[in-house]
């Protein structure tokens, strides 16, 4: 299956790129469609590259091969999915309606290249550490703090020992004392949000057990953890708030979670209703 959002994903990982990789993301948005045609060779030469950079590139933002890169490509072109006018959210003379449709153009597509762009052996280890670790640690700052409540939301219903500090002194001093079999799942669209950095640096000198839930692109995150869950999204650089990247961040904790209940899934009924029953009563029901 191609990699949809292909061109959103280089374009996104783009600031982070360097050198040869750089030229040659930015050859392939400025020529999609003469992509198409092209042997690895081929792209080297016109951007002024290299073959080695091709390959970092796809690894870099985590397409299989330069096939799979194509095919990405070929797949956005079809759908028109390169003409992606950056969508602003301050734009007065624009009808309300357009911003709207602007808006969930922009949302569902974030949610389906996200979904596209996971891979199942990430998820799989991520899954079988949360069952094993004995103590989770999630840290986010700003619009990623609103992620890593849900992650303790949730995983909090499924019964692990799970912890969220909003204080950034007390999520330290859990990190400094976590141990070998624990894990730390960190957020940042980003990857470059100096809190939730400093917290896994204190938490790796304790466990290899660094979850990342970022965007695509080398980020210093990414390079901190030891798997990393990539977030498909373009945000405009002046914005109410983080949009698409929110609920791309938000699909991949959902998806996280939709293999872990599954993987495990007596257990995970069980606690369900567990916790289910114990908040019902105070729900409000008419008569």
């Amino acid at each position: 299956m191609p990699a949809l959002g292909a061109l959103n994903r280089i374009r996104q990982g783009l600031p982070a790129l360097a050198g040869s990789e750089a030229k040659v993301a930015e050859w392939i948005l400025r020529n999609p469609e003469r992509l198409l045609s092209m042997t690895v060779r081929d792209l080297a030469t016109m951007s002024a590259g290299s073959q080695a950079a091709v390959t970092r590139l796809c690894k870099s933002l985590q397409f299989q091969g330069y096939l799979d890169l194509k095919m990405g490509v070929m797949a956005d072109l079809s759908q028109r999915d390169y003409a992606d006018a950056m969508f602003s959210e301050i734009a007065p003379d624009n009808p309300f309606r357009a911003s709207l449709e602007m808006l969930q153009e922009s949302s569902v597509r974030s949610v389906q290249n996200t979904l596209q762009g996971l891979r199942e052996q990430d998820l799989s280890t991520v899954s079988d550490w949360i069952h094993t670790s004995g103590r989770i640690l999630v840290t986010g700052a700003g619009a990623s703090a609103v992620v890593a409540k849900d992650v303790e939301q949730k995983l909090m219903r499924l019964g692990y020992n799970v912890t969220f500090a909003e204080n950034f002194h007390s999520t330290l001093i859990v990190a400094s004392l976590l141990g070998a079999g624990d894990l730390v799942v960190a957020v940042s669209y980003s990857g470059r949000t100096t809190d939730v950095l400093e917290v896994v640096q204190v938490a790796k000198a304790r466990t290899e057990r660094i979850v990342a839930i970022t965007g695509y692109g080398r980020n210093p995150l990414s390079t901190a953890a030891s798997v990393t869950l990539r977030v498909a999204a373009i945000e405009p650089e002046v914005r109410v708030g983080a949009t698409s990247s929110l609920l791309g961040s938000l699909t991949v904790v959902d998806s996280l979670l939709l293999y872990l209940v599954n993987r495990y899934p007596e257990q995970a009924k069980d606690r369900l209703t567990t916790t289910r029953s114990a908040v019902l009563g105070h729900q409000r029901h008419e008569h």
